[in-house]
C-alpha cells in the first residue's frame, strides 16, 4: 500500500522575472508539480494526500486566481488518473480562499476518486480511515470565544484543535489503519529558519501529547516548509513545500514523501523535486572597498565565479560596511555582473549593517534646535559661511515645527489628578483623586479591580487600547449597562486637562478634550475624533508604547520596551527626551526638499528636452552648405538631360506617324475581314432556307389528304354538339341531387341524437325526490343566521369592554411598579450614603462632630443632609403614587362592572354557529332545486322542437331521392351522342397540325424564290471583298517597314523623362531642405538662449534641494536626535545597572548598543538600539535569550531607569510611576525593587508612585496603602 503525501504547493506568482507576461517563478512551481505527477504515474500510489496551502494568496480573485485554480485542477486531475484516491485539504485561509476551493469542488464534483475537503471530517476507504483537519477561520472561533487576548486566544484554539483531533479519531473504525491530515505547527518541529519551534503563545498548535494520545498510524502535515519527521511523535511527517519560495528555504530540500505500508511495517522515501535554489552572499567592508576601487571581477571570482555559484539561482547580497562605502557602492554594476554570470534573478543587494563613526558632539545639554543644528553642521565640517546659510534657511522650518506642536509645546510635569469611571469593568461608579498620593501600594484580591482602575482605565481613556482587543470590551458585563465612560484629569505644568471617553455596546463612542481655564472647562476637541486623539498624544508628548514603557507598567508588559523592535526602542527614547519637534522639522524639510527636488527634476527634464531637440536637429549649418552644393550639381545635370531628350522626341515623332498609318490599315483589314465573315454566314443561312423549303414542298400531297379528313370530321361534330351539351347539364343535375340527399341524411342523424339527449335530460329533471326537504332546511338556515348576527354584535361589545378592563389593569400595574422602584431607590440611597454617615456615629471617636472640618467627616455630614433630602422626596412621591393607584383601582372596578352588564352567552353563540354551519350546505342546494324547476319547461319545449324538425328533414330527404332518380334516367338518353362527340374531337386534335401546314404552302413557295435570288447576290459580294483585302494587306506591309526601331526610341525617351523627373524631384527636395535648415538654425538659437535661463534656475533649485536634504538629514532620527540619544545611553546604562546590580547582588548587568541598519522592506537607514544581558562569568547574550526571571529583573531595571530619565528631561517630565507587581523576584530582588522606587521618589519630589502588590514585605515599605474590594454594587476603593 503506497501513500503519496504532499503540501504547501503555493501556486501563484512570486517576485521575479517575467517572459511574455508569464511569471517564470510560477513556472518553477508548475515544473515541480508536474515532476510529482510523473513520479506518481510510475509508483501508482493507492492514496495521494495534499495537506493544504494549494495557493499562495487568497485575496487575489478573478483573472489571475482563476488561472491558478485551473493550474491546481490539472495537477489534481493528473494525480487522480494514477492514484486510487486523492484527498485535497484546505490550508490556512490567508492562502487557500473559500472561493478558490469552492471552484475546485465544482470542478471535481463528478470525479469519484477526488475529495476536496474544507471542514473536519473522516473519509473512509477500504484499507484506511483518513481524518482531515483543515485550516481554521479565526473569525468563527472569536465569535464563540469573545474578549480573549492573543495568548489566551491561542491557548483556547490549541485546546479546540486537540479536541477536534481526538473527536476525529473517535470516528475512525477501531482496529482499522487511520491517517491524520492537518495544517498546523507541532511544537518540536524544525522551521524554515532552522529554529526548533517549542513556544505555543505565538499561534495555535497541535500538541504532541494530543497526537500521541490519538495514536494515528500516519500523520501527514502541512504548514512547515522544511520536510522532516518529528522526533517526538511516531510516524508524523511534514511534507514540506514542493518548491523553494523565499530565502528562508536556502539550503533546504524540497519535494514530497511516498510512504509504503506492508506486513513488515512502514517504509518511506523522500522524492526531491527540481526546485529553484536560493543563495546569499555576505560581503564584508573589505569586499565593498574592493568593488568601489574597481576590483569587482576579483570579488566576483572569490565568491561565485570559481564554481558557477549563481548559475540559474535566485541571488541576494547582504553587506556590512562603513557608511561612506555604502554611499559609494554601485549596486547597479554589481547586479549586472550577477546577471552576466547566469543568475536567474537578483532579489536584492542590501546592507545588513552600516557602521558610522562615533565622534559626535554632545547635543543633549541644550534644547535650542538652532544651536543643536550649528553644532551638528560644525561636526560635519561645514564652513562657517555654509552653516550660517543653512541656519537662516532652517529658522522658518524650526518656527513652523514648533508652532505645529500645538498645546504640547509647553513644558512641565505630567501628574494625574483624578480618575472617574462609570460601568467600567468591575466598577459601577467610582471616582478617585490622586492629590494626596505620594508613595502608595494598591492591595486587594485577584479580580477585585486594582489594575482595572489604576492602569487599564488610564490607558483606555488616553489611548483606548483595551486588553480584550474589542473597543466595547471594557464596558461592565451587566445587561443594564448599555454604555460606559472614563474621565481622566491630569496636570502638565500649570495647565489642567480632562479627557472624557464614552463607548456604547453598539460600538459608537465619543471623545472629548477640555482645559481648565479661569475655573471653567474650555473645549479643546477637534472636529474629528481621530484628530482629537492626535491632539491628546501631542499634549502628552508620548504615544501609548512610550507611556506604557516608563509611566504605567502592567504585569504582562514588563518586557514591552526590551521586546520591542530595535528601531522602535529609539523612537521611545526620542519621545522620552521630548525630541518630537525634530520629527516635525524633518517632515517640513523633507517636504521642501521634495518640492525643490521635483522642481529641479522638472527643470532638468525641460533642459534635457531642449538639448534633445537641438541634438535631433543635427548640424544644420553644415547640412545647408552640402544642400546648396548638391542643388547646383543637380541643376546642371537636368539641363543636359533636357537637351538630349528633345532631340530624341523629334526622331520618335516620325516613327509614330508611320505607326499611326499602320494602325489605320490594320483597322481597315480587320473591318473587311469581319464583313467578309458576316457575308459568308449570311450566304450559309440562305442556303439552309432553300433546303428547308424544298423539304416541305416534297410532302404537299400528304398535307392535302389530311386536311380533307379534318374538314369531314368538323362537319360531323357540328351535328353532335347539341346532344353532347345536354348530357353535361344532366350529369351536373344528378350530382347536385345526390349531394343534397347525403346532406339531409347527415342532418337527420344529428337531429335524432339531439332528441335522445333532450329526452334523457327531461327524465333527469323530472326526478324531484328530496327537493321539499332541501327547501325546508334552507328556510331554517335563514332563521338561525339572523339569531347568530345578533349574538355576534353582543360578543363584539363584550370584547371591547374586556379590553378596557385589561388597559385599566395595566395602568394599575405601572403605578405599582413605579412605587416599587421608588422603594428600591430609597433603599439603595440609604445603603450608599449610610457608609459615609456611619463615620459620624457616637462611637466614631471624633471630639466635636459638628465643628469637625476633616475631609472624611465633611463628606459624611454632606451625605447625611443629602439622605434627609432624598427621604423627603421619597415620602412626597410615595403619597402621589398611592393616590394615583387608588384612582386606577376604581377605574378597574368600573370597567369590570360595565363588561359584566352585557347579556352575552358564549355557549348560545357557539350553538348558533354550529347550527348555521350544519344548515349552510342546504342554501346552495335549494338554489339548485329552484333552478331545476324553471329548466324543465325549457327542456320539454326542446324535445318537441327536435321531433318536429326530424319529420321535416325526412320529408325533404324523400323529395331529394326522387329528384336524383329522375335525373339519372334522363342522363342515360344522351350518353351515345356524348361518347361519339368525344371520339371526333380527339381525332380532330391529332389532324390540326396538317391544317396549319396547308395554310403555309404558298408562303413556302415565295420564301424559296427569294432565298435563291439572295444567294446569287452574296456570292458576288464575297468576290469583291477578297480583292479589296489583298490590296490593303500589300499597303500595310510597306508601312510596317517604316516603323522599325519605334519601341527602342520610345524606351529611350521614357528613360530620359524618368531621369529628368527624378532629378527635378531631388532639386525640389533640396530646395525644401534648405528652407527647413534655415528654420532649424533659427530655432536652435532660441533654444540655446532658453537653456541658459533654465540652467540658472536649475542650479538655484538644486542648491535649495541640497540644502534641505542636509537639513532633512540633520533633523532625521539618525541626525541630531541620534546624537542626543547616544549621549543619554550611558546614563540609561548606568542607572539600569545600578538597579539591576542591587537586585542580583552584582551578578547581572545590561548593555545598550546603538547602530545603523537598513530596513529590508524600504531600503531605508534606521538607527537601532540593541540590548544585551551580561552575567558574571558568561558572555553577553541578547535579552530574548534569557530565562523568565532574568528577563523580569532586566526589564524592571530598564523601566525604572527610563522613568528616572523621563522625570529629569526637558519638555514634559513624568510626575507618576504606576507599576504592577513583577513576577519571579526573590526576597533580595523585592528589596532592590523597593529601594529603586524609593530612590526615584526621593530624587524627584512630587512624583506619584503607586505599586500593585500582594507581598506583605513590600507593603510595609510604603507609607500609604489603598485597598480595592468587591461589593454588590461593583468594586470600590478604600483609603
Amino acid at each position: 500500500m503506497k501513500i503519496l503525501t504532499t503540501a504547501d504547493w503555493h501556486i501563484g506568482s512570486f517576485k521575479g522575472p517575467e517572459r511574455d507576461g508569464v511569471n517564470l517563478r510560477s513556472l518553477d512551481t508548475q515544473k515541480c508539480l508536474e515532476e510529482m505527477v510523473r513520479v506518481a504515474e510510475t509508483k501508482r500510489p493507492e492514496l495521494a494526500l495534499v495537506s493544504g496551502d494549494i495557493f499562495d494568496r487568497a485575496e487575489i480573485w478573478q483573472g489571475r486566481s482563476h488561472k491558478e485554480v485551473l493550474q491546481a485542477r490539472n495537477i489534481i486531475l493528473g494525480l487522480s488518473k494514477c492514484c486510487g484516491k486523492v484527498v485535497v485539504m484546505r490550508g490556512t485561509p490567508n492562502h487557500d480562499s473559500a472561493e478558490a476551493f469552492g471552484e475546485l469542488q465544482a470542478h471535481f464534483e463528478l470525479v469519484s476518486n477526488v475529495e476536496i475537503v474544507t471542514v473536519p471530517q473522516v473519509i473512509k476507504t477500504e484499507q484506511f480511515d483518513i481524518a482531515v483537519l483543515p485550516g481554521f477561520d479565526r473569525g468563527y472561533f472569536r465569535a464563540n470565544h469573545p474578549g480573549l487576548g492573543k495568548e489566551e486566544e491561542h491557548e483556547v484554539l490549541t485546546k479546540e484543535l486537540a479536541n477536534a483531533v481526538l473527536g476525529l479519531k473517535a470516528q475512525c473504525e477501531p482496529g482499522k489503519k487511520s491517517i491524520l491530515m492537518s495544517h498546523y505547527t507541532i511544537p518540536g518541529c524544525n522551521t524554515e529558519s532552522g529554529q526548533v519551534m517549542m513556544l505555543t503563545q505565538f499561534e495555535p498548535v497541535l500538541l504532541p501529547e494530543c497526537l500521541i494520545a490519538a495514536d494515528f498510524d500516519l500523520v501527514a502535515m502541512g504548514h512547515i516548509h522544511r520536510p522532516q519527521k518529528l522526533p517526538n511523535v511516531e510516524n508524523c511527517y511534514y511534507s514540506g513545500a514542493i518548491n523553494s519560495m523565499t530565502f528562508n528555504d536556502e539550503g533546504q530540500e524540497r519535494g514530497f514523501w511516498i510512504h509504503e505500508y506492508s506486513a513488515d511495517g512502514w517504509s518511506r522515501t523522500f522524492h526531491q523535486t527540481s526546485y529553484r535554489e536560493f543563495v546569499t552572499f555576505r560581503f564584508t567592508d573589505t569586499d565593498i572597498t574592493a568593488i568601489n576601487l574597481g576590483n569587482l571581477d576579483d570579488v566576483a571570482f572569490n565568491w561565485w565565479r570559481y564554481n558557477g555559484g549563481v548559475q540559474d539561482r535566485i541571488v541576494r547580497i547582504l553587506y556590512t560596511c562603513s557608511y561612506e562605502n555604502s554611499k559609494a557602492l554601485n549596486t547597479a554594476l554589481l547586479e549586472k555582473s550577477l546577471y552576466d554570470d547566469g543568475a536567474f534573478y537578483v532579489a536584492g543587494i542590501l546592507p545588513e549593517k552600516v557602521e558610522e563613526a562615533a565622534d559626535r558632539n554632545d547635543l543633549s545639554n541644550t534644547t535650542d534646535p538652532e544651536e543643536n543644528l550649528r553644532q551638528y553642521l560644525a561636526d560635519k565640517q561645514y564652513t562657517e559661511e555654509q552653516i550660517q546659510e543653512l541656519v537662516l534657511k532652517a529658522r522658518p522650518v524650526i518656527a513652523q515645527a514648533e508652532a505645529s506642536m500645538s498645546l504640547s509645546a509647553g513644558t512641565g510635569t505630567f501628574e494625574p489628578v483624578e480618575i472617574e469611571v462609570r460601568n467600567y469593568r468591575n466598577y459601577v461608579e467610582e471616582r478617585f483623586s490622586f492629590e494626596d498620593i505620594s508613595f502608595c501600594t494598591i492591595n486587594g484580591q485577584n479580580g477585585a479591580g486594582k489594575s482595572s482602575l489604576f492602569m487599564d482605565a488610564i490607558i483606555d481613556c488616553l489611548y483606548e487600547e483595551p486588553r480584550e482587543g474589542e473597543l466595547t470590551g471594557w464596558i461592565r458585563n451587566d445587561e443594564k449597562a448599555r454604555s460606559g465612560s472614563i474621565i481622566f484629569t491630569f496636570r502638565i505644568g500649570d495647565k489642567v486637562f480632562r479627557v472624557t471617553r464614552t463607548r456604547a455596546r453598539s460600538g459608537k463612542g465619543t471623545l472629548n478634550l477640555s482645559e481648565l481655564v479661569d475655573g471653567e472647562w474650555r473645549n479643546r476637541s477637534k472636529e474629528k475624533q481621530r484628530d482629537t486623539q492626535a491632539e491628546i498624544i501631542n499634549i502628552l508628548g508620548m504615544d501609548s508604547l512610550t507611556f506604557k514603557s516608563c509611566a504605567l507598567i502592567m504585569q504582562d508588559q514588563y518586557g514591552l520596551f526590551l521586546q520591542a523592535q530595535k528601531e522602535d526602542r529609539m523612537v521611545i527614547l526620542g519621545n522620552l527626551l521630548g525630541l518630537g519637534v525634530y520629527e516635525a522639522m524633518n517632515k517640513i524639510a523633507w517636504d521642501k526638499a521634495k518640492a525643490f527636488g521635483a522642481k529641479t527634476r522638472e527643470l532638468k527634464q525641460e533642459i534635457g528636452i531642449h538639448n534633445a531637440t537641438i541634438k535631433s536637429y543635427g548640424d544644420p549649418a553644415r547640412e545647408m552648405e552640402q544642400a546648396k552644393a548638391a542643388l547646383q550639381i543637380k541643376a546642371e545635370k537636368a539641363k543636359g538631360i533636357t537637351k538630349e531628350r528633345d532631340a530624341r522626341k523629334l526622331e520618335l515623332l516620325s516613327l509614330q506617324e508611320a505607326q499611326e498609318r499602320c494602325n489605320k490599315l490594320s483597322e481597315s483589314i480587320s473591318s473587311l475581314t469581319v464583313k467578309k465573315t458576316a457575308t459568308g454566314q449570311n450566304r450559309g443561312a440562305q442556303a439552309e432556307i432553300i433546303r428547308n423549303c424544298q423539304t416541305i414542298l416534297d410532302t404537299e400531297q400528304t398535307v392535302m389528304e389530311k386536311s380533307e379528313r379534318y374538314r369531314a370530321l368538323e362537319a360531323r361534330k357540328s351535328e353532335l354538339i347539341e346532344e353532347a351539351a345536354l348530357f353535361g347539364s344532366k350529369q351536373l343535375e344528378v350530382s347536385k341531387a345526390m349531394t343534397r340527399a347525403s346532406a339531409l341524411e347527415s342532418e337527420l342523424a344529428t337531429a335524432k341524437e339531439k332528441l335522445q339527449r333532450e329526452q334523457a335530460r327531461l327524465a333527469e329533471h323530472e326526478n324531484t325526490f328530496g327537493d321539499a326537504e332541501i327547501l325546508r332546511n334552507a328556510e331554517k338556515y335563514q332563521d338561525a343566521k339572523s339569531s347568530l348576527d345578533s349574538m355576534q354584535a353582543l360578543a363584539l361589545n363584550y370584547q371591547e369592554a374586556g379590553q378596557r378592563v385589561q388597559a385599566a389593569k395595566a395602568a394599575q400595574r405601572d403605578i405599582e411598579r413605579e412605587i416599587e422602584a421608588n422603594n428600591d431607590q430609597i433603599i439603595s440611597t440609604r445603603n450608599f450614603l449610610g457608609k459615609d454617615i456611619a463615620l459620624i456615629s457616637d462611637d466614631c471617636g471624633c471630639i466635636d462632630i459638628e465643628k469637625a472640618d476633616c475631609k472624611f467627616l465633611a463628606k459624611a455630614k454632606a451625605s447625611k443632609g443629602m439622605l434627609q433630602e432624598e427621604e423627603e422626596k421619597y415620602r412626597t412621591k410615595k403619597a402621589e403614587l398611592e393616590h394615583i393607584l387608588a384612582q386606577r383601582i376604581s377605574s378597574v372596578a368600573a370597567a369590570e362592572s360595565e363588561r359584566d352588564g352585557i347579556p352575552y352567552d358564549a355557549g348560545k353563540k357557539a350553538e348558533a354557529e354550529r347550527l348555521c354551519a350544519e344548515l349552510l350546505p342546504y342554501v346552495a342546494k335549494a338554489e339548485q332545486v329552484r333552478k331545476k324547476v324553471s329548466e324543465i319547461a325549457l327542456v320539454r319545449a326542446s324535445v318537441e322542437n327536435a321531433q318536429s324538425n326530424i319529420l321535416d328533414i325526412e320529408k325533404r330527404l324523400t323529395e331529394a331521392n326522387t329528384e336524383a332518380s329522375r335525373a339519372k334516367e334522363e342522363l342515360e338518353q344522351y350518353r351515345g351522342a356524348f361518347d361519339e362527340n368525344k371520339k371526333v374531337s380527339d381525332e380532330m386534335q391529332m389532324l390540326s397540325p396538317w391544317i396549319e401546314q396547308e395554310k403555309q404552302l404558298p408562303v413556302i413557295r415565295e420564301r424559296l424564290s427569294n432565298a435563291t435570288q439572295r444567294l446569287s447576290e452574296l456570292d458576288l459580294q464575297i468576290t469583291e471583298l477578297d480583292a479589296e483585302l489583298s490590296e490593303k494587306q500589300l499597303e500595310l506591309s510597306k508601312e510596317i517597314l517604316k516603323t522599325t526601331g519605334l519601341a527602342e526610341k520610345q524606351a529611350e525617351v521614357g528613360r530620359l523623362d524618368t531621369q529628368l523627373e527624378g532629378i527635378e524631384g531631388e532639386i525640389k527636395s533640396l530646395q525644401m531642405n534648405v528652407g527647413a535648415l534655415t528654420q532649424k538654425m533659427e530655432q536652435i538659437g532660441k533654444l540655446k538662449a532658453e537653456i541658459d535661463v533654465l540652467q540658472g534656475k536649475e542650479r538655484d533649485a538644486a542648491k535649495e534641494t541640497a540644502d534641505y536634504d542636509i537639513l532633512k538629514a540633520a533633523f532625521s532620527q539618525d541626525g541630531i536626535p541620534h546624537q542626543i540619544i547616544r549621549t543619554i545611553v550611558p546614563k540609561l546604562t548606568a542607572t539600569a545597572n545600578t538597579i539591576l546590580g542591587q537586585m542580583t547582588g552584582g551578578k547581572m548587568g545590561i548593555d545598550f548598543k546603538t547602530e545603523k541598519v537598513m530596513k529590508s522592506n524600504s531600503k531605508k537607514e534606521v538607527v537601532t538600539l540593541g540590548i544585551f544581558i551580561e552575567e558574571y562569568g558568561k558572555s553577553a547574550l541578547p535579552y530574548l535569550s534569557k530565562s523568565g526571571g532574568e528577563k523580569v529583573k532586566a526589564s524592571l531595571s530598564v523601566i525604572l531607569a527610563l522613568a528616572e530619565i523621563k522625570s529629569s528631561t526637558a519638555g514634559i517630565q513624568l510626575g507618576m510611576l504606576f507599576i504592577d507587581e513583577p513576577p519571579f523576584l526573590d526576597a533580595d530582588g523585592i528589596q532592590a525593587y523597593c529601594d529603586a522606587l524609593e530612590t526615584i521618589q526621593r530624587r524627584y519630589a512630587g512624583i506619584k508612585i503607586m505599586a500593585i502588590t500582594h507581598d506583605p514585605t513590600m507593603k510595609a515599605r510604603f507609607p500609604q496603602n489603598l485597598d480595592v474590594v468587591k461589593t454588590e454594587n461593583g468594586s470600590k476603593v478604600i483609603c
